[in-house]
């Protein structure tokens, strides 16, 4: 039987913003190189809940967390909110992908190349291959190999989402936390989408809001259900294949 290990572990942890309660109370594990999605109704706190892995709440004034985040690493337990793990080591090793696109205005190459540059001290040489590599992984490289200095603007919706979650990937982190992915594109584009992080699954630990519930159910290893910023049902594989049906009308009733 495999032996599941935890990357992130949060006790009691809450979240509030300028004195209003997102979160509260949340005892949870998100284990390694599995996929964790988050769902829920519109204003259960799913998204506040994936900028907590990264410190990205702590970006929004007046917004404060409580209660306390444990990293797992190999060398050890890391508490992000202790400033035991510096924020630009922190981000990088928990890479966001947001719900829309957020290319910058700048061509393809440039995209991933510019921010392992100047963030990271990444040479140009070393960062043009780490770009060659993301955009390969992304299953983006055979459709702008021949345009790396075309402006990104430019790209397909679902273009510009796989850039922007090749340009997470160059950073090499050990999590990906997708936003809605598929939210804002068409039916083929976000169809592309899943099927990229399906062959991502395994690799990266993901932790994934999404409204798609068939692709949740397909995907999922693991369903953490929010309901008015707190844990209502945390769903493990048996119990997901087990009562998708009844998951499934639950979930719906939800949308």
């Amino acid at each position: 039987m495999e032996k599941l290990t935890p990357l992130f572990t949060l006790r009691d942890v809450g979240v509030a913003l300028n004195g209003k309660q997102i979160l509260s109370a949340l005892d949870l594990e998100i284990m390694k190189n599995r996929a964790t999605f988050v769902m829920g109704r519109s204003g259960a706190g799913k998204t506040t809940l994936l900028r907590v892995f990264n410190r990205l709440n702590d970006c929004f004034p007046g917004c404060t967390t409580t209660g306390e985040v444990q990293l797992h690493r190999d060398h050890g337990v890391v508490r992000p909110y202790s400033g035991e793990i510096p924020l630009p080591e922190l981000r990088r090793l928990v890479g966001m992908v947001f719900q829309h696109p957020n290319v910058l205005p700048m061509s393809i190459r440039n995209n991933i190349v510019m921010p392992l540059a100047t963030v990271h001290g990444v040479n140009r040489a070393d960062a043009m291959d780490a770009a060659s590599q993301a955009l390969k992984e992304a299953q983006l490289w055979d459709e702008v190999r021949d345009r790396l200095d075309t402006d990104a603007r430019t790209l397909s919706g679902g273009q510009q989402q796989r850039l922007c979650l090749a340009r997470t990937l160059a950073m090499k982190p050990s999590v990906l936390l997708l936003d809605e992915p598929t939210s804002s594109l068409d039916h083929k584009a976000a169809k592309g989408i899943e099927e990229l992080l399906e062959t991502l699954k395994g690799r990266y630990t993901l932790v994934v809001v999404s409204h798609s519930l068939d692709f949740a159910l397909r995907l999922a290893d693991d369903i953490i259900v929010l309901r008015e910023g707190q844990t209502y049902r945390h769903l493990l594989p048996q119990a997901i294949k087990g009562e998708s049906g009844t998951i499934l009308a639950e979930l719906e009733a939800m949308y």
